[in-house]
């Protein structure tokens, strides 16, 4: 009975051990990185001019999601390129793209994605996960307008991240192809940088988060409302951009944890557009890692990362891509 009562003891001790690492592991500070002015500036040329009022719909959960809607000239076809923003962004961010695109007879749809934007509340998301109901959402609204529109999906940065994504989940059916503006395929991805610039985009809390998975297998999910990931945007930025993600927005606006097999999956063609200049992605990487995948990549000479949003060759070269 005594060896039964101190082990005993000794599991509880171990428990309760284990509780207040996770409570230190959870209780981590974010540390927000300083502004990092490539991005920042590059942000700054991408012209408002023609910027649309926001529409908005309803996700089945009830909330009212923002987008904004660039209707292909009068006469041009029925083709539809819906526009994802990168980390931190919001609609806004490709209205060059959007415009470029109904120049060349493309319609477009930019959308505030949850926890960007107008849409829902910043920083947050219900649940990891909610952005694909959030689509699958938007696409029937499209569809309800115009049955016999054929969608394409640009994402630039962590956007086509999400492209990814949906390329290779059950909304990829929905779509005829698939740009990704250099898509942000995870942390470990051989396509992302290691230089300072890179690093200093964004600030992950790994120590909460290590907890938040480690409290996720035991079925407690409340920590992944917690912040976990910190944008260099500047602390006068903040009323415009997404500054922080929590855990559920990080994890729902993000590419496959396997990219490479995302990639095979896909429903549609893929190409990736990147700057030979990207300051934060690897733009020789894409070429090399993706090119026996079957994955069309082009390089743009003197464009770096935000500059792919706004710089007319960019534009020239989605357009391009569209009507492979």
């Amino acid at each position: 009975m005594a060896l039964l009562f101190d082990l005993l003891v000794i599991l509880f001790a171990l428990a309760g051990l284990a509780a207040i690492g996770l409570a230190a592991l959870l209780a981590a500070p974010l540390k927000v990185p300083p502004p990092l002015g490539s991005v920042l500036d590059g942000a700054l040329q991408i012209d408002p001019e023609g910027l649309p009022e926001l529409d908005r719909f309803q996700a089945r959960d009830g909330t009212w999601l923002a987008y904004r809607r660039y209707p292909a000239p009068h006469g041009a076809g029925n083709r539809i390129a819906l526009l994802a923003h990168g980390s931190a962004g919001a609609s806004a961010q490709m209205n060059a793209i959007a415009r470029g695109l109904c120049n060349a007879g493309i319609g477009a749809v930019a959308v505030d994605f949850r926890g960007h934007g107008a849409s829902g509340t910043r920083g947050d998301a219900a649940y990891a996960g909610q952005h694909d109901d959030d689509f699958a959402d938007l696409i029937a609204e499209l569809r309800a307008r115009d049955p016999e529109a054929e969608l394409a999906f640009v994402g630039h940065s962590s956007g086509g991240g999400y492209g990814l994504r949906v390329a290779a989940g059950p909304l990829g059916a929905a779509f005829e192809r698939f740009v990704l503006l250099a898509p942000y395929l995870g942390h470990r991805a051989p396509t992302v940088r290691i230089t300072d610039a890179a690093k200093g985009w964004a600030s992950a809390n790994v120590p909460r988060i290590i907890a938040i998975l480690a409290l996720a297998r035991l079925g407690i999910d409340w920590p992944q409302a917690l912040p976990v990931l910190a944008f260099a945007t500047g602390p006068n930025s903040k009323k415009f951009v997404t500054d922080q993600y929590t855990f559920r927005l990080m994890a729902s606006y993000a590419a496959p944890d396997d990219w490479k097999a995302a990639f095979g999956k896909a429903r549609a063609p893929i190409e990736v557009i990147s700057g030979a200049d990207d300051e934060l992605m690897d733009s020789a990487a894409f070429a090399r890692v993706l090119s026996p995948l079957g994955v069309r990549v082009t390089l743009i000479p003197g464009v770096d990362h935000m500059g792919l949003c706004w710089r007319q060759e960019a534009i020239k070269a989605i357009v391009a891509a569209l009507n492979a």
